[in-house]
């Protein structure tokens, strides 16, 4: 009968010592899934190409999303991204000012960003993000009105000895989340992605620099184990 007791005081104590455990370290890893739409645009030095003018496009985003918790305040992300970073081009023509040439550019990315997540607050939570991207540029469509075709077509872009399709920068953003079970987390974000990595190869003649700004608003859901 005393040993009976005995094994189950231990039983009890081990299961107590389980859920305080629990409670005081409520997870460390989480896995789960992120979408949302992006919008880009590009910053250039024209060089020579006066009659050129760019403007933002209209995307998406998704992909996957992992974090590890390293202090209470803060973890580890990583992602794996499909994002899309589309902008729009005009040219005007010297000799018919009154017709343009426009393009809207539909580019597909393949991205990894890490970042390092300070978090602050109770029940809901925010989110400072800081850190550093990689990525290279998947291929994408072309749509374009031309003096020859007055109807917009559209076409898969052809890359050419120019196009520059290893990207990278830096990643900055805010964010809240909330867990409405103990296992489940769900997050709204926005982040800014600010690419380092030129589209456009060195020419010898001109110097046409173009640089992808990308703005990500997102919600994620994720598994908290």
């Amino acid at each position: 009968e005393k040993g009976r007791r005995t094994r189950r005081g231990a039983q009890y104590k081990s299961h107590r010592y389980s859920d305080i455990d629990r409670s005081a370290h409520p997870g460390i890893w989480t896995l789960g899934a992120t979408i949302g739409a992006t919008y880009n645009w590009q910053t250039r030095e024209a060089g020579y190409a006066y009659d050129m003018s760019f403007k933002g496009g209209w995307g998406a985003n998704a992909g996957v999303t992992a974090t590890f918790k390293a202090l209470e305040w803060l973890s580890i992300r990583a992602d794996v991204l499909f994002t899309q970073k589309n902008f729009g081009m005009e040219r005007m023509q010297p000799e018919l000012r009154e017709q343009n040439i426009h393009s809207d550019y539909m580019c597909h990315y393949l991205q990894i960003p890490v970042m390092a997540d300070w978090t602050f607050g109770g029940e809901i939570k925010s989110h400072i993000y800081t850190g550093a991207y990689g990525g290279a540029w998947l291929g994408g469509n072309a749509s374009r009105k031309t003096l020859l075709v007055t109807d917009e077509y559209r076409a898969r872009y052809e890359f050419t000895p120019e196009d520059n399709r290893i990207d990278g920068g830096l990643v900055g953003g805010l964010g809240v989340s909330w867990d409405p079970m103990p296992y489940l987390r769900i997050g709204f974000e926005a982040l800014f992605y600010y690419s380092m990595a030129n589209t456009v190869k060195r020419q010898a003649l001109m110097n046409d620099t173009r640089y992808n700004n990308t703005v990500v608003v997102g919600v994620s859901t994720k598994y908290v184990f």
